[in-house]
């Protein structure tokens, strides 16, 4: 019970700082006005996406760091995951992006 009890309390501290990441992204973005209102779908959509892969690599990330660099990193990414969605919020942007990705990878060859 106790290792279920810090899974989730890890796993709340991690999406907690992502979420504010995310979110002052957006605040940000609002007083810029490149986007009329707060986009709290967008903010929980994508700070929950990162989370899950920042809990999923917590274990290495936790023995390599201690916890003030690992929440800077949960704060950045954070950051980066909400300009990633609302950029990238289209299937057709996605493909756009993979075909710039093939593109490249030709042109390297």
């Amino acid at each position: 019970m106790l290792n279920l009890l810090e899974d989730v309390t890890l796993f709340a501290y991690i999406y907690l700082f992502c979420f504010l990441g995310a979110y002052s992204k957006d605040v940000v973005d609002t007083f810029l006005e490149k986007i009329s209102e707060v986009l709290i779908l967008k903010v929980l959509t994508s700070s929950l996406a990162v989370a899950i892969l920042l809990y999923g690599a917590s274990g290495y990330l936790l023995n390599k760091l201690s916890y003030r660099p690992f929440t800077a990193v949960c704060y950045t990414l954070g950051l980066i995951s909400f300009e990633v969605v609302v950029r990238y919020s289209s299937m057709q942007e996605i493909f756009e992006v993979m075909e710039e990705y093939k593109r490249f990878n030709r042109l390297k060859k």
